[in-house]
């Protein structure tokens, strides 16, 4: 075997490994970078005596979270609020699921989100607030059970246009 086909051979397999380290570091920085701006949302319900009703929604994640959608579900029945369509304050989807769950919708503050709306790292958003605060341990019972027939869905997505979806509790997985 010459020199020149020895030489030959090693330059084409050092070239070779460079060139899957070179694709194999691309792979690494994009998922690096994917995952350094990938929003994580949690549902959180507050019922404290002495401090306000609330269903919140918080992002935990290192980047913004794009709401894509907000499902309520009261008893098995889903309350969607589509964000491409304009709502009046009678079908939003959090004054019917406060009506439905048997609570005074004008007791309650009911936030909506519009289209491509996002929350930004460490944002914290009330969907359903009340006004006053919870006084007595019988109000407190009656909102908990009232707040427990809801389940709630949120598909968001990243900046990077990946989807997620939440469903409460603590339930979030790619999609």
């Amino acid at each position: 075997m010459s020199i020149e086909l020895l030489l030959g051979i090693t330059g084409t397999t050092i070239a070779f490994g460079v060139a899957i380290t070179t694709i194999w570091q691309g792979f690494l920085t994009r998922r690096h970078n994917r995952l350094s701006v990938k929003p994580i949302l949690i549902i959180t319900r507050v019922t404290v005596t002495g401090e306000k009703a609330n269903i919140l929604i918080k992002n935990t994640g290192v980047g913004p979270a794009i709401i894509c959608y907000i499902k309520f579900i009261v008893d098995g029945v889903v309350i969607e609020q589509n964000l491409s369509e304009p709502t009046n304050a009678e079908n939003r989807p959090a004054n019917v699921v406060v009506k439905k769950i048997g609570l005074l919708t004008e007791r309650y503050r009911l936030f909506e989100f519009f289209p491509q709306e996002s929350l930004s790292v460490g944002e914290e958003q009330s969907l359903i607030q009340s006004m006053d605060d919870i006084n007595d341990a019988v109000n407190l019972t009656r909102i908990q059970k009232a707040f427990n027939r809801v389940s709630i869905e949120i598909e968001y997505e990243s900046i990077y246009e990946e989807k997620f979806k939440i469903s409460n509790p603590y339930q979030i997985y790619n999609i």
